[in-house]
């Protein structure tokens, strides 16, 4: 069983002359919560970028890279990241707004039946995932809605 869920080895990352990040490593084990912090510019964001797939790392050493579960995995965009279990939730917006809520937030892993959206398999997940905590306008368009 490998020690860490995950784990991103001498991560190193340039845009021009920039360097957004420079041999970073972070390791999670599994069921921990970690956040990352520091000042504006020390590359917190690139560093989730290029674990989501948003952005390419630079290459390393034979050694880095991102590993799930002890297997080493490059993500090319966000959906081969999804299909690994990785989940991002951006900084700023990134809404739909004409869409409604429920449309918003299958964007891109939409249910299928008959080659058609199934909407209504997706509220009920949503649903059950929501809870009873949390109440969500599902057909609502997302900019008519609050933050």
């Amino acid at each position: 069983m490998p020690q860490f869920a995950l784990e991103m080895r001498q991560i190193s990352k340039t845009y021009g002359v920039v360097r957004a990040n420079h041999s970073v490593t972070f390791q999670v084990k599994k069921g921990s919560i970690h956040g990352l912090a520091g000042e504006n510019g020390a590359g917190k964001s690139t560093l989730m970028k290029i674990l989501f797939g948003l952005a390419e790392p630079d290459p390393g050493p034979d050694n880095s890279g991102i590993f799930i579960d002890g297997e080493k995995v490059r993500f090319s965009s966000p959906s081969d990241a999804i299909k690994k279990g990785i989940g991002m939730v951006q900084q700023h917006f990134a809404l739909a707004g004409a869409l409604s809520s429920l449309d918003n937030i299958i964007l891109g892993a939409e249910p299928k039946k008959n080659g058609l959206v199934d909407r209504h398999r997706a509220t009920e997940e949503l649903q059950r995932l929501a809870g009873d905590g949390l109440a969500v306008p599902w057909a609502e368009n997302a900019d008519s809605l609050s933050v």
